[in-house]
């Protein structure tokens, strides 16, 4: 960068009542100065210091974890169990009035037993997963 002021304008392309009379010459040369001191300054870049011991300052800072639950519940695995357990049962029920073989009742009665197996795979898929 150069160290000429931002916004310097010639006289003649100032307002009226920005030209700096001969007795305001002084106060030109401040502004001169400030934007050179200005300039200098946001040239330089800081210097970054971190302290030593800043780490180990915001590890002590972070609060401790709570422990991890020992036995995790498995309300999921109850839930499809219990599923599994209703699903059977209505399609016994079902199987009775499946005899006469209405398209009403065989549907119903594929939909089931395709839910069956469908919660089947997912508690034997579950349980290699766990064991």
């Amino acid at each position: 960068m150069h160290d000429e002021s931002l916004n310097q304008q010639p006289d003649s392309q100032r307002p009226a009542g920005q030209q700096f009379p001969e007795h305001d010459a002084p106060s030109a040369i401040a502004h001169r100065e400030l934007d050179l001191r200005l300039i200098r300054a946001l040239e330089n870049a800081p210097t970054l210091q971190i302290p030593a011991d800043f780490a180990a300052r915001v590890t002590a800072g972070i609060p401790s974890r709570r422990p991890i639950s020992v036995s995790p519940t498995r309300y999921g695995y109850y839930a499809m169990l219990i599923s599994m357990v209703v699903l059977l049962a209505a399609m016994l029920l079902l199987a009775r009035h499946a005899v006469d073989h209405t398209t009403l009742g065989l549907t119903l009665n594929w939909i089931l037993c395709a839910q069956f197996i469908a919660i089947g795979i997912w508690i034997s898929a579950r349980r290699h997963d766990i064991g």
